[in-house]
């Protein structure tokens, strides 16, 4: 998981809970390989672009990926 002295070193929006590909993985039901591979290739159909780099790794904003699911889904706000 993300560590809190990581975070302490970047901008995170209120409200806005960091995941890591591990966490990323768990919430897409997918293995953490899987996420890590996809993010390798920069294939971004199945994953969504991550809000950071850092060199701890990649990491996403959990409202981000709620919103890019409900994207995926077709449940736009129109």
């Amino acid at each position: 998981m993300v560590k809190e002295r990581d975070l302490d070193r970047i901008d995170v929006p209120e409200g806005y809970e960091p995941l890591d590909a591990t966490a990323l993985a768990e919430r897409l039901n997918l293995k953490r390989d899987t996420v890590l591979a996809y993010l390798s290739r920069r294939n971004f159909r199945l994953i969504p672009h991550p809000n950071r780099l850092l060199k701890m790794g990649p990491v996403w904003f959990e409202k981000a990926v709620t919103e890019w699911q409900r994207r995926q889904r077709g449940e736009g706000d129109g």
